[in-house]
This record gives C-alpha cells, structure tokens and sequence, in this order.
C-alpha cells in the first residue's frame, strides 16, 4: 500500500507548526467552547485541531440545498488522520471553510463525492484549482459516482488557459488530469495506509446511483449517510461505528416553510412538496432509529433540513432521542468532532 502520509511531505510536527502558524480570527471565547450559533470560529477549529489526537472529523457546511447566502454553509467534510486528509463533499464554500480549518492543501489525499446534486459537488472544480495553487498534490484523488471522471475531465479543460497562467507565471507544473475512481456499487472503494472506505447505495431519488461512505482508520470509523430517505443499508453500512454522520430532516418546519412559500405564488402543491421530501430526505426521528439499531456511540446531526438558525440545538436533538440513547450532536461549521 502507498504511504500516502509520507508522499504528502507532512509530518505530524509539520502539521502542529502549520496549524500554529495559520491565521487566527477574533474570537468571544476560549478555542475549546461550545458556541450558541450555527458554527465555531476558525479559531476554535484550529486550536482543537493543534491538540488533537487521534482522528478527526472537521464539519465544513452542515446545510441542506443548494441555498446561498445562509449561516450554514453546504454540505462538506473533512477527516484528519497521521496528517493526511480526506474531504467529503464539495458544496458551496468548502474551499474558504477548509483553508479556516488551517489544515495544509497539500495533505488532501482523496475526494470524495456522494452523489450528484449542486449542493454536495457545485465547488468541487474550484477546491481542486485554487487548492493546486495553494500545494494541493498532483497524485490527489477523487472517488465518486458516474461520470464523475468526465465532470473532471471537462472542468479542468474549462479552467485549463487559467491553469496555464498560473503555471506560467509561478513555474509550476500544471494541472492536466486527477485520477478519478468511479464508483457504481456497492462494497470497497479504497485503502492506503491510514484508511478503508466502503461505501453503499442510499435512497435518494431520481439521483442514481448516491452513495454513503464509511471510512475505518485504525482508531476510529466514520460513516456519512449522504442524502437519503431511511434506510437499512446506512444502519448496515453503520454498524458499531463511532461516528455516524446523518442528514436529519425536521418535518413541521418543512412543512411551515412550504406552506409560506405557496402563499407567497410558490407554483407547487405542500402535499407534492412533501411528497417529494420524504421520498427523498430522512426524518431526524428515522435517524434516531438508524442510530440505534445500528449501535453508533455518537450520532451527528448535520445535512440540516430546513437550514434555519431559528430551530433550536434541543429540538433538532428530541426526536432522535427518543429511539437514539448514545451522545448526538447537533453539527455546526467548523465544529471538530
């Protein structure tokens, strides 16, 4: 297997001295505090990742849809482990969520993508061109559903004369291709020495196929449910994982929300709406059960449905706590788990 920790030029002590080194932002509390809002400060999320142990798991937009402007950023992801670096997900903002976080571009080792909606892949071109800039590695990769190898293909021939610029001017080696790993089914999709990843088929119609991910690291395992109604194969997927990552939908505010939409002229029917949601998204009560049968120690609420500041930490985490009995965690920006 490749040392992908030692190819990335990084060491552990390398890493420390980067996070030490990376901006610091302005903060009200100490770096280790819960903040009452929808994200930490970059401050927060530098300072837990200095005296980090272990793996870790860095929350990088935890909102639901294709929505700009919010105090939620889109879904995105990254796992820190022996100072390598694995995203998953690439929505809106992950580029500027991922440089807060102070981890170097250069330990990205792998991408990761769940499935095709705006929301989960809209800025994995722009992660991948300004991350080259800033040391993102050549030999980086990216696992994802078809036709993630032609989405590259054509984004970097999109940004090729901006790419040929940049390696002009700062003689560096351009950015010509990114070896990209299909994935269509069920079971492995990779391993190097820090990490496993398997994935399985999520429902999450008409995108087919969309995918959960777990990934198993020699001190802890990580499951993400990725977009999708309840499902017995991410209770499989998640079985006896420390960590589950799910999209948790919260119905009545859902449900508020469309209904103000269509007294506003919204042109859709609530009852096709929510139709549509429930086929689609998982109630946070359903992820409460998920969690439980499938024994997690920690359930992560993220992927939040509807994305609004004004639904409290307590009544996202109630009816998942009525089936869930272990640690959740309602996700933040920014938050290290």
């Amino acid at each position: 297997m490749t040392d992908t920790f030692s190819q990335s030029g990084l060491s552990r002590r390398t890493l420390l001295a980067t996070l030490a080194g990376a901006p610091v932002f302005a903060t009200t509390g100490p770096s280790t505090a819960q903040p009452a809002g929808p994200s930490w400060t970059p401050q927060q999320t530098q300072g837990a990742l200095k005296d980090a142990k272990g793996t870790k798991l860095v929350l990088l937009g935890t909102g639901a849809g294709p929505l700009p402007g919010r105090s939620r950023h889109m879904t995105s992801h990254v796992i820190l482990s022996n100072g390598a670096a694995y995203v998953v997900d690439c929505g809106l903002g992950v580029t500027d969520q991922f440089a807060y976080t102070g981890i170097p571009f250069g330990a990205v080792q792998s991408i990761f993508i769940t499935h095709h909606h705006p929301d989960h892949n809209v800025e994995y071109a722009a992660f991948i061109v300004v991350g080259w800039v800033q040391g993102l590695s050549l030999s980086v990769q990216a696992f994802g559903p078809p036709p993630l190898k032609q989405m590259t293909e054509h984004l970097l021939h999109a940004y090729k004369t901006t790419i040929d610029f940049w390696a002009e001017d700062f003689k560096m080696k351009p950015l010509e291709a990114i070896k990209v790993q299909e994935i269509s089914a069920v079971g492995p999709v990779m391993q190097d020495d820090n990490v496993k990843v398997s994935a399985t088929i999520v429902q999450h119609p008409p995108v087919t196929p969309s995918f959960g991910y777990r990934f198993d690291f020699k001190d802890r395992s990580i499951v993400f449910s990725g977009d999708t109604a309840p499902s017995e194969a991410v209770a499989s997927l998640a079985k006896d994982a420390d960590v589950l990552v799910h999209e948790a939908m919260y119905v009545p505010a859902v449900e508020q929300y469309i209904k103000d939409q269509v007294a506003r002229g919204r042109p859709v029917k609530v009852e096709d709406f929510m139709a549509h949601m429930k086929a689609d998204h998982t109630p946070v009560e359903d992820v409460g059960r998920i969690a439980q049968e499938a024994g997690v120690k920690k359930l992560v609420l993220s992927h939040l449905t509807p994305a609004i500041d004004s639904i409290s930490d307590d009544t996202w985490r109630a009816p998942a706590a009525k089936y869930f009995k272990g640690e959740i965690i309602v996700g933040k920006d920014l938050m290290v788990v």
